[in-house]
């Protein structure tokens, strides 16, 4: 089944229901289904068609939704992009994926004109009103309002299609693009409904950015469920609890981060006075905590990726500490392997690999980057870089094999962060690492060496960093030192011996 057809079966079902709550207003299915014919027909206007692709760079608000449903009725293929990349970054993403469209925030279209000026067809939306007067750029709303809220004429479209591509972790290199199918959303969507037991009286919420796989765990779920959604613009511990009792949300389709923040909060006395009942991606060293002191009885953990889904989800019990992600269910095999792909016995530490039992619900690969796939899936399993061992049937996670680091919920893209830090005048070398961070993710830390005679100013480096990085890859940390550690022969930087050196000799930039 394609997703044109699960959604708009979904939507017959419940056409006068509330799906869609975004601050003050409200949309049924039914109107919530038009308004995406609507952004189907307005880009078919502009020539948008079958296995075309079309650039999302928009925050949380319905035009994102919009336009990757209605480029999904077209058939065409919706690529989102996080608003945070700017410079050579966002320009090789561009160039990579040959995007034929770009719908792109006006808040920062300014900052990245130059990089999106090569794509065919440009399309802004504003909240406040379209201030943008260039030759060639057509205005989101503008083009909805003058087009039918009709359903689009149907594709021949298959389930096994790709219909987004996702970016996922670059370590080296760009970001790389997941092709995902129809069916990949459909049966993790369903899924996470099936075991969660969600129903048509829930109400999901889900804050975080629509360019990751949490359009699945959050939006799509609530849709398999049948339920409603409440779309938040953007994560904030302060006003979570205030935005649960005012929406009625009761099912949180958040990011393991996520609880340490709210459990940093200062105590209140009405912490336990909300509607919240289920949670998903949950740490199991949260759990009696996150349970006792906001009184919320189901949570949930799960290993998964943007190339695979979810392989693992687990409804945790109280006392669980370790890293219990579950069994992997009837649709996924899940094996240790060692550094030769041979299967390790339980209990023993090495990679997470898994591969599918049903067709169409894992990644189609890596768009032009049929190597890195190839070396993914080598052997016949797909390889996640992870760590962890199985216990009693169970996969319990370890931590990355690989040297990501992740951020505020982004994986850092490491060869284009050292790149723009040796970029500096003042810089000869440079390498980054992540360090452990307050809330249970990673902090950047970047180790710098200097030209000769040179000198450097903390505010002046930071401030140069800040122009040309996303937020949450700026080096909150920056050490300089007299040369990178580097492995003789193939001089690989040993990032594992500047994260030894720690951060008490480096430079606090402050929290990114």
């Amino acid at each position: 089944m394609d997703l044109r057809t699960w959604m708009e079966d979904k939507v017959r079902r419940n056409y006068d229901r509330v799906l869609l709550v975004f601050e003050s207003k409200e949309y049924t299915y039914g109107e919530f289904d038009r308004n995406v014919n609507r952004a189907a027909n307005a880009l078919a206007g502009l020539g948008i068609g079958r296995g075309d692709k079309v650039g999302i760079m928009l925050p949380n608000v319905p035009e994102h939704l919009y336009t990757w449903l209605g480029s999904m009725k077209l058939g065409a293929i919706d690529v989102p992009i996080n608003p945070q990349f700017k410079g050579k970054l966002l320009a090789d993403i561009i160039n990579h994926c040959d995007l034929d469209a770009m719908v792109i925030d006006q808040e920062i279209y300014d900052d990245t004109r130059r990089e999106v000026d090569s794509v065919g067809r440009k399309i802004v939306y504003s909240g406040n009103g379209l201030r943008i007067a260039d030759e060639g750029v057509s205005c989101l709303s503008s083009l909805m309002d003058g087009t039918s809220g009709e359903n689009p004429p149907v594709t021949d479209m298959k389930g096994s299609d790709a219909v987004s591509f996702i970016f996922t972790s670059g370590t080296t290199g760009l970001p790389k693009a997941a092709m995902l199918p129809h069916t990949y959303y459909i049966h993790h969507a369903e899924k996470w409904a099936r075991i969660m037991q969600t129903s048509r009286e829930d109400r999901f919420f889900c804050p975080l950015p629509l360019y990751h796989v949490v359009r699945v765990t959050g939006f799509l779920t609530a849709i398999a469920s049948e339920a409603s959604f409440v779309l938040g613009r953007r994560f904030s511990s302060s006003t979570f609890w205030e935005q649960a009792r005012e929406t009625g949300f009761n099912v949180f389709a958040g990011h393991f981060a996520i609880y340490d923040m709210l459990l940093n909060m200062p105590e209140k006395p009405d912490d336990r006075e909300n509607p919240l009942e289920k949670a998903s991606a949950v740490l199991p060293r949260c759990l009696d905590r996150f349970r006792e002191r906001f009184g919320v009885g189901k949570c949930y953990n799960t290993f998964g990726m943007t190339e695979v889904g979810f392989p693992c989800i687990v409804a945790l019990e109280e006392g669980d500490t370790e890293d219990l992600c579950g069994p992997p269910g009837n649709d996924f095999e899940v094996r240790i392997f060692d550094d030769a792909d041979e299967e390790l016995p339980e209990g023993e530490v090495g990679e997470i690999v898994c591969r599918p039992k049903k067709p169409g619900i894992i990644f189609n690969g890596y768009y032009r980057q049929e190597e890195k796939t190839v070396e993914t899936c080598r052997n016949l399993w797909f390889h996640t870089g992870d760590l962890g061992y199985m216990q009693q049937g169970n996969l319990v996670f370890k931590e990355r094999r690989s040297e990501s680091i992740r951020r505020a919920g982004e994986f850092v893209p490491i060869d284009h962060t050292e790149e723009v830090l040796r970029s500096h005048p003042q810089v000869k070398d440079a390498a980054i690492c992540g360090v452990q961070s307050e809330i249970g993710e990673q902090s950047v830390k970047a180790s710098i060496v200097l030209r000769d005679g040179e000198t450097l100013k903390p505010e002046e480096f930071a401030a140069y960093c800040q122009k040309r990085l996303p937020k949450f890859a700026v080096p909150r940390f920056v050490e300089i030192i007299d040369e990178l550690p580097r492995t003789p022969g193939t001089e690989k930087v040993q990032r594992y011996k500047l994260r030894e050196r720690g951060t008490e000799e480096a430079w606090d930039l402050g929290r990114r």
